[in-house]
């Protein structure tokens, strides 16, 4: 082999050597890239978690309220339809009280979902390895949807007999309001239609709906808690 036959070798394989160093080099910087961006991915969702975690925190004092308000005001339909035979035999401080708590104790649940739309809409919910925390995430959003749902057609349902209840039961001192903002009435004897009674009936149902819910939901979130938990390990 010539001299020059060798050294055209030597050439070849320094060539090479060099393409496949940079080849080699390429590759990795690309799975280096790859890889932190893998990992930014995963922190910004563990980060939209732990928020959510602290949201579900909030969440479940507003569940506690609003418990607390539609439970009794359910309670509270169910006595007018039970005393719809002897209405006008009953005191009118305890007519007014229960009128106002069926037809008045009204909640506006407003809950945080800038995180969850967050994860939703960055197609970082594929990142979540628990496939049943990802269900639940889901599941939890689409019911305080439902729950709002209900808050209006119980204020719609009120709404039909506000002029019956603002023309026949009167302001009193007497009373403290309930939860600190439902102000209790009494009633001035003018006797309501049938009507009336039916509409409390399906207001009371309502309340109980959205009470029974919350209670599930508050239920729900402790589990959804520790599965976020377990999720993003040691991330707090």
């Amino acid at each position: 082999m010539s001299k020059q036959e060798k050294g055209g070798m030597r050439s070849a394989f320094h060539y090479i050597v060099e393409f496949a160093v940079i080849l080699l080099g390429i590759t990795v910087s690309v799975t280096i890239e790859k890889n932190n961006a893998h990992q930014y991915k995963e922190s910004v969702k563990n980060q939209s978690l732990s928020r959510i975690l602290t949201n579900i925190q909030t969440d479940s004092l507003d569940f506690e309220f609003n418990i607390a308000v539609h439970a009794p005001a359910s309670a509270s339909c169910a006595w007018i339809t039970e005393q719809r035979s002897t209405f006008a035999e009953q005191h009118p401080d305890s007519i007014g009280k229960h009128c106002s708590m069926c037809l008045m104790a009204q909640t506006v649940f407003v809950d945080n979902q800038e995180e969850y739309r967050t994860l939703q809409n960055s197609g970082l919910m594929e990142l979540i390895e628990n496939d049943t925390l990802a269900r639940a995430l889901q599941s939890k959003y689409v019911q305080h949807e439902f729950l709002r749902k209900i808050e209006s057609v119980i204020a719609e349902m009120a709404k039909s007999q506000e002029e019956f209840y603002f023309q026949n039961m009167t302001s009193t001192d007497s009373m403290e309001p309930f939860m600190g903002y439902v102000k209790l009435r009494t009633w001035n004897g003018t006797a309501p239609d049938n009507a009336f009674f039916e509409r409390c009936s399906d207001i009371g149902f309502w309340h109980r709906s959205y009470a029974d819910r919350m209670d599930r939901r508050m239920g729900y979130d402790a589990r959804l808690t520790q599965w976020i938990r377990d999720e993003i390990g040691n991330i707090e």
